[in-house]
């Protein structure tokens, strides 16, 4: 039934994009039943978990079939059954919502983190990750486990808060190889790079502050920064990286409490910010005092170019450095750090002890005997990233030549132009044929950049990206070629 009453918009409840909700939505197709119903089975599903929570207003219906690659009539008669379930609300000239009457609790999430939680699969080539596989030389250390240090860190009470020592020494150490004095006060061990981003917005934001973020960029940064209820706004970033330019302009305008980017290997672009543009945003940053948060994680995977770029905060005391063990090592460790000024890793180490103590010490043992062998384990990516993105890129040019891939200077992914604005689209289709990849919008802050997807190409052997080439290809040239190519 649809209401005339005033507009819901009046009490600024949350509005979900058609591009969020498809990705939401995941693999839908497939059970028993019209695909309306399935539809709505699986949107209730959503208001069971939070996941849509009520007051949250819908696309349109038109603007989700043609995210989600069906008939607008299919949308129009799952929002139907939804609404004589009363779960569903509209109001005339002011669009569709879940009814107030349904309680749910929101949560966070999306389908970049589903290669994780779904488990293995069979029927599907999973081309949506870009976690790496961990090195050998990680299981070697093992026997770390059995030493005379790690029985006397047992013997304590394990509880360390700003981290082991020894790691915080060899974290130092790896920055200063770099061109940056460190020194153990400079570094807080964290569970994971994110747990570091995280700790270090929440020390310079509140809620309601503006903070500065790329556009695209990796969407677990921006989740963490939304759950901090901070208003983000986007600058632009590219094969170059970040448009430096725009920055000045942004922060000069909007004097914003931070800025987040990544100087060394883009997620999703892959790309690496050039000596001049680290030094302009360096500027920026201290011109304007602006605090600055370098996601650097993945900065031991540079394919391209400088292998050991001088990192950004060699520049200013402004920046505040993330890195991690994953990418360069394995990610089971989940160890990640953050490099700050002492006075700053003395504070977050005090909130950090309130929220868990400390990172696993058996984990940070390993990571200390481990990275002093950086060198092994660039070198290693390297050697193994390099291949796999040039089979990559010619599987691309040869089954699907009029998408735009661009070259990234590092990482495991490809940020891949297509021809029009599908992508939403075109990943629940080529989900159905047998491929999942993550469209652009994953990536955006404004849920727009669908002509772009990114293609992982650290997922498996050679063999099994091409197949899922061969995959999209197909959907491609059945669905959409001869209409746009």
């Amino acid at each position: 039934m649809i209401s005339t009453a005033s507009s819901a918009n009046s009490f600024r409840l949350a509005t979900i994009g058609a591009n969020r909700l498809a990705r939401l939505l995941g693999d839908w197709v497939g059970g028993e039943g019209p695909l309306h119903a399935q539809l709505a089975s699986h949107l209730r599903g959503l208001m069971s978990t939070g996941a849509l929570a009520s007051g949250t207003r819908l696309p349109s219906e038109r603007s989700l079939g043609v995210a989600l690659g069906v008939s607008r009539n299919t949308v129009t008669r799952s929002f139907d059954l939804l609404r004589s379930e009363g779960v569903l609300s509209s109001r005339q000239g002011d669009g569709t919502y879940v009814s107030t009457a349904h309680t749910s609790r929101p949560v966070r999430g999306d389908d970049r983190l589903r290669s994780f939680t779904e488990g293995e699969d069979v029927d599907h080539i999973d081309l949506r990750s870009a976690a790496l596989p961990g090195l050998a030389l990680v299981a070697d250390q093992f026997d770390m486990l059995e030493s005379a240090r790690a029985r006397q860190l047992v013997a304590s009470h394990g509880y360390l808060p700003s981290g082991l020592d020894e790691l915080r020494d060899a974290v130092a150490l790896y920055y200063s190889a770099l061109g940056v004095p460190t020194s153990r006060e400079h570094i807080l061990i964290t569970s994971g790079a994110q747990q570091a981003l995280r700790l270090a917005a929440s020390s310079v934001t509140e809620a309601g502050s503006t903070v500065v973020i790329e556009e695209p960029s990796f969407r677990g940064a921006i989740e963490s920064l939304r759950s901090l209820g901070v208003r983000l706004i986007s600058v632009p970033s590219g094969p170059d990286g970040i448009d430096v330019d725009e920055l000045a302009a942004v922060v000069a305008r909007e004097r914003p409490a931070l800025i987040v980017l990544q100087s060394t290997v883009h997620n999703p672009t892959g790309s690496v910010l050039d000596v001049f543009r680290r030094s302009r945003v360096a500027a920026i940053a201290n011109r304007f005092r602006t605090p600055v948060i370098d996601d650097a994680t993945l900065a031991d995977t540079i394919i391209d170019g400088d292998r050991r770029p001088l990192p950004l905060a060699a520049g200013s005391d402004m920046v505040m450095t993330v890195g991690s063990m994953s990418k360069s090592f394995w990610g089971g460790l989940r160890v990640g750090w953050l490099r700050a000024q002492p006075e700053a890793i003395a504070e977050l180490a005090a909130v950090k002890g309130g929220q868990d103590l400390g990172t696993s010490v058996l984990a940070q043992l390993l990571a200390s005997h481990l990275l002093p062998q950086i060198e092994r384990a660039r070198d290693e990516r390297l050697r193994t990233l390099t291949e796999s993105r040039r089979l990559l890129l010619e599987s691309l040019a040869s089954r699907l030549p009029s998408w735009e891939p661009e070259i990234p200077a590092g990482g495991g992914s490809l940020w891949v132009r297509l021809p029009a604005a599908v992508a939403t689209s075109f990943a629940h289709r080529a989900e159905r044929v047998g491929v999942r990849v993550l469209p652009g919008s994953t990536f955006s802050i404004h849920d727009r950049l669908d002509d772009y997807l990114r293609i992982s190409y650290a997922a498996g052997p050679p063999a099994y990206t091409d197949r899922g080439v061969a995959l999209m290809a197909q959907c491609w040239d059945a669905h959409y070629a001869s209409a746009i190519d």
